[in-house]
C-alpha cells in the first residue's frame, strides 16, 4: 500500500433516530465517502470501533443489538445477526481486531470476535461502564463508570476464565461519573488521562498505577484528546468550550487549579456537551462533535474553525483512521472476520474451540490416505476403549489387565496414525484451495 494513497478517513456518527447513523468523511475537504444505514435509533456515546479497516461496529444506543456494516457497503450484514445482553453503553475492539469489549451497564462483556465465543464477564463496576480503551500494545483494557472508577484489566487473565478475577489497578480519584479516557502509546508504560463531570482531568502512570497531576477547570469535562508526543492536553466541557494545556507548563503540584479560564476554542453551540475530541495522525488538526448535532474541523497551531459538518442529531462518536481510500470501493472484497453469531452466554470451561471443517471426498482420501485399518469394525466395537462401560463378571487376573493394557496401546496407535493421516490430507486439501485462488 503506497504511502500516497494513505488518507485520513473520519467515521462520525450520531443519536439521530433516522436511517443513517454513521458515516465515513474526508475532513480536510468535507467529503462524503459512505453513509451506513440501518441503525435505527443511532450508537451510542463511546459505542464506535473500526475494526481493522475492514468493518463498522456500533452499539446501538436503545436496543440490544450491534450493528455491523462492511467498510465499503451502505447496508449492515445480514448473514449474522449480533444480539447481546442489553443496550450497549461503551464498546472496545482490541489493537489486533481479536477481542471485544462491551459495557451492558455496570457489567463488561468480552467476546472472542472470530468465533463468537463469550470469554468472560466483569462486575466490578457499581454504576453504569461509560467507557472502555484498549492500551496501544493491547495487553490490557482500561474501563471507566459512573461510579467515579477507573478500572485496569489484564486482557490475559481475562480470557483465561481466572477465578475471583481482579482489575490490576483500580482508581477511585473521580467524585462524580468518569466520562472519557484517554491511553497513551508504550502499554503500560505510558500514561492514561481520564476526565470526569467533577471538572478535573487526571494524569496516570500505568507502569507504577500512580496518580501524576489532577488539572481542574471551572465546567463539568465531557472528553479528553492528547497529542502524539503527550504534552498538550484538549478537554471538552458539558457547556460548549473546548481548553487546552501544555503538560510542562503545569507547577509540579499534584493539584493544579486554573485561577483564570484557560483559553478556548469557541465554535459550539452554548450550552451544548462536547461529546468526543480526536486529533489527527499529523498533530495538526483537532476535531470536536458535540451535542448541538456540528462537527467541527480546528487548526491547532493557529486555533481557528477550518471547517463546520452539521448534522441532524447529537454527535456521539468520532473515530479517525489511517487507510487507503481504495477500500471503499464496493467491488472491495471484505475478508471474513465474524464466522459465528456472539454468544449470550459464557461457554462451560473446557468447552472446544470452534472447528476447521475440511471438504474431503472420497477418491481424494483414498488416494492420498493409504493406511490400513489395524482392526475391522467389529473389533473396535468390541474394544475396550468404547465398551468401557461393560463391568467384567469374572475376576480380573494378571494376564488379563496386561490384555487390555496392550489393546489400549494399539488403539491409541491406530487412532494417532488416521489423524496424522486426515491432518496431511486437510493441509493438503487448503494448500491446492489457496493456489487456485
Amino acid at each position: 500500500m503506497a504511502a500516497n494513497n494513505i488518507m485520513e478517513v473520519l467515521f462520525v456518527s450520531n443519536a439521530n433516530e433516522n436511517q443513517i447513523s454513521c458515516s465515513a468523511w474526508d475532513f480536510r475537504t468535507g467529503t462524503n465517502l459512505m453513509n451506513y444505514k440501518g441503525g435505527g435509533g443511532g450508537a451510542a456515546l463511546h459505542a464506535l470501533s473500526v475494526l481493522r479497516s475492514q468493518y463498522i461496529v456500533a452499539g446501538n444506543q436503545t436496543k440490544p443489538l450491534l450493528h455491523v456494516w462492511p467498510i465499503n457497503a451502505q447496508e449492515q450484514m445480514t448473514a449474522i445477526r449480533f444480539v447481546v445482553p442489553g443496550a450497549v453503553t461503551a464498546l472496545a475492539i482490541s489493537p489486533d481486531g481479536s477481542y471485544m469489549v462491551a459495557g451492558i451497564q455496570e457489567t463488561l462483556y468480552v467476546w472472542h470476535i472470530l468465533t463468537g465465543r463469550m470469554m468472560n464477564t466483569l462486575s466490578k463496576h457499581y454504576q453504569t461502564v461509560t467507557c472502555v480503551k484498549f492500551t496501544s500494545d493491547g495487553s490490557h483494557f482500561v474501563s471507566c463508570g459512573k461510579d467515579g472508577a477507573v478500572l485496569v484489566w489484564n486482557l490475559a487473565r481475562v480470557v483465561a476464565h481466572e477465578e475471583n478475577l481482579a482489575p490490576l489497578y483500580t482508581f477511585n480519584d473521580h467524585g462524580l461519573p468518569v466520562t472519557d479516557v484517554y491511553v497513551g502509546a508504550g502499554g503500560m508504560r505510558g500514561y492514561m488521562f481520564t476526565v470526569s463531570l467533577d471538572r478535573s482531568c487526571k494524569i496516570y502512570d500505568l507502569n507504577s498505577g500512580t496518580l501524576l497531576l489532577s488539572v481542574v477547570f471551572a465546567e463539568g469535562l465531557q472528553s479528553v484528546a492528547v497529542n502524539a508526543l503527550e504534552t498538550q492536553v484538549f478537554v471538552g466541557t458539558n457547556s460548549g468550550s473546548i481548553f487546552d494545556f501544555f503538560v510542562n507548563d503545569v507547577p509540579r503540584v499534584k493539584e493544579y487549579h486554573f485561577e483564570e479560564a484557560p483559553k478556548q476554542l469557541c465554535g459550539h453551540t452554548k450550552p451544548s456537551s462536547v461529546n468526543c475530541l480526536s486529533i489527527s495522525a499529523d498533530g495538526k488538526t483537532l476535531i470536536s462533535g458535540a451535542s448541538d448535532s456540528q462537527v467541527l474541523v480546528w487548526n491547532i497551531s493557529s486555533r481557528q474553525l477550518l471547517k463546520t459538518l452539521t448534522f441532524k442529531g447529537a454527535i456521539t462518536n468520532i473515530h479517525l483512521k489511517l487507510t487507503n481510500p481504495a477500500i471503499f470501493n464496493p467491488e472491495h472484497k471484505q475478508p471474513l472476520v465474524f464466522a459465528a453469531s456472539l454468544k449470550r452466554m459464557i461457554d462451560p470451561e473446557g468447552a472446544d474451540e470452534m472447528p476447521i471443517e475440511i471438504m474431503v471426498d472420497s477418491n481424494t482420501f483414498d488416494d492420498e490416505c493409504d493406511y490400513t485399518p489395524r482392526q475391522t469394525q467389529q473389533s473396535i466395537i468390541a474394544s475396550p476403549l468404547l465398551s468401557s462401560g461393560i463391568t467384567k463378571t469374572t475376576t480380573d487376573t494378571k494376564t488379563e489387565d496386561k490384555d487390555e493394557v496392550k489393546a489400549l496401546r494399539q488403539e491409541i496407535d491406530r487412532l494417532r496414525h488416521i489423524n496424522k493421516k486426515l491432518f496431511e490430507v486437510s493441509s493438503k486439501q487448503l494448500l491446492r484451495a489457496q493456489k487456485r485462488k
